[in-house]
């Protein structure tokens, strides 16, 4: 284990910027699914998550992660020192403001907390640092170069015949997809599952949120009493000729119930009889794998992580759904908020149908930012002014309820870590 390396004041600093972190100003289920994410989940366990004050928790984290040294080693990808990890997490979260993002970004060039130098020059560039490091990484831990083109291979020239027509991004925003993004849609896709009531009649979509917990609309189950009339289906599927697997099926217990009206936060917390990705459990050592290897490994968590983040206008989600109760879709680009969310609301453009109410929104990360909730045309009549003006006309939009307002509802019954 490393020595600390932290000047009094940067540390002091540092503690005061992560306690402002809304997840950290939650309970227990979300600080451990904030660091999870992080790409932490090996401290949660060690971390105290009770800590009353985010301060003091902020502290903690600082004390642990600040000797520990580099994370263990990802393929093709630079390594973080732990607290690295941490603080360019934070930076980048919309929640972050622009003083706690530009010092965040000191910290990373002067501590150089990544092993890839291109990453801390883009850093310096693009907060205007004039830091200079204290402290050095090994070379050997940056990430592996580029290959070079093959010999044969003639350079792009867009001034010779229609190159330059043929090579184009086509819309607005280009739809390149990391392979890891695709695999985080296959893992997350697992927890996700088509309601019915009774069984093999659509009703909604719900996602798992504990080993035998779902999240889904209110308007999807009302009460309980609907609860011993309906199942969940998981992994139900189209192959690419249209041959569709009849997936698993779970019943409900009858009589855990937690919910919100469709009038206000929509959403209804229930309980499965057995676990649906039990057999799948993460073993030790899995924590740190990403969404590819898991997959490879047949790995998963057993649930999804809800992460109570700010949604700001622009940024782009995931949705997972059962649109019209057809075998699971997802929806991966062209997506995005339409304006910053409000307290318990959210507007985004994305493809939905009915049967997807209930579907996790999901962002970058594969974390569950929304609970999907309805569609209409946008802007709606009755959207604040900001709204209005994002579109000139009207368009298919949806609305979600943010994480951020059903998490406090819900957290006591989530699984501790």
């Amino acid at each position: 284990m490393a020595e600390g390396f932290l000047t009094l004041t940067d540390k002091q600093q540092l503690a005061k910027v992560l306690a402002n972190v809304y997840d950290l100003k939650m309970g227990p289920a979300a600080r451990a699914s904030f660091l999870d994410t992080a790409g932490l989940g090996r401290f949660v366990t060690a971390v105290n998550l009770a800590a009353e004050a985010p301060r003091t928790l902020a502290q903690e984290l600082v004390a642990r992660l600040e000797p520990f040294g580099m994370l263990p080693a990802v393929p093709s990808q630079p390594q973080y020192h732990a607290l690295g990890a941490l603080v360019d997490y934070v930076r980048q979260m919309a929640d972050t403001n622009n003083a706690d993002a530009h010092f965040l970004a000191e910290m990373m060039v002067k501590y150089q907390l990544i092993a890839d130098t291109a990453y801390l020059a883009r850093l310096k560039a693009d907060y205007q640092l004039d830091t200079e490091p204290v402290r050095q990484t090994d070379p050997a831990l940056s990430p592996p170069s580029d290959p070079p083109a093959p010999a044969d291979e003639p350079p792009f020239d867009p001034t010779v015949g229609d190159q330059a027509e043929l090579e184009l991004i086509v819309n607005s925003e280009d739809n390149f997809i990391d392979i890891d993004m695709l695999a985080g849609a296959i893992y997350t896709a697992q927890a996700v599952g088509r309601i019915e009531r009774p069984s093999g009649r659509a009703l909604g979509t719900g996602f798992l949120v504990g080993p035998d917990l779902m999240l889904t609309n209110y308007h999807v189950f009302k009460d309980k009493s609907v609860l011993s009339s309906a199942v969940v289906r998981f992994d139900y599927h189209a192959n690419a000729d249209g041959v569709t697997t009849q997936g698993r099926v779970f019943e409900f217990q009858p009589d855990f119930y937690i919910g919100s009206k469709d009038t206000e936060l929509d959403f209804a917390l229930v309980k499965i009889k057995g676990e649906p990705l039990a057999e799948r459990k993460m073993q030790p050592g899995d924590e740190d794998l990403g969404y590819l290897e898991l997959l490879r490994r047949g790995r998963h968590r057993g649930y999804l992580l809800l992460a109570p983040r700010m949604l700001v206008e622009h940024e782009r989600v995931n949705i997972i759904q059962h649109p019209n109760g057809n075998p699971q879709k997802v929806v991966l680009t062209q997506n995005y908020i339409l304006a910053d969310m409000t307290a318990d609301r959210v507007h985004y453009l994305a493809d939905t149908q009915p049967g997807s109410s209930g579907s996790p929104v999901l962002n970058r990360y594969w974390e569950v930012v929304a609970l999907h909730h309805s569609g209409g045309a946008h802007p709606p009549q009755k959207a604040n002014n900001n709204l209005q003006k994002v579109l000139k006309g009207l368009y298919k939009f949806n609305e979600g309820i943010p994480i951020r307002a059903i998490l406090p509802k819900i957290e006591r019954y989530l699984p501790a870590k």
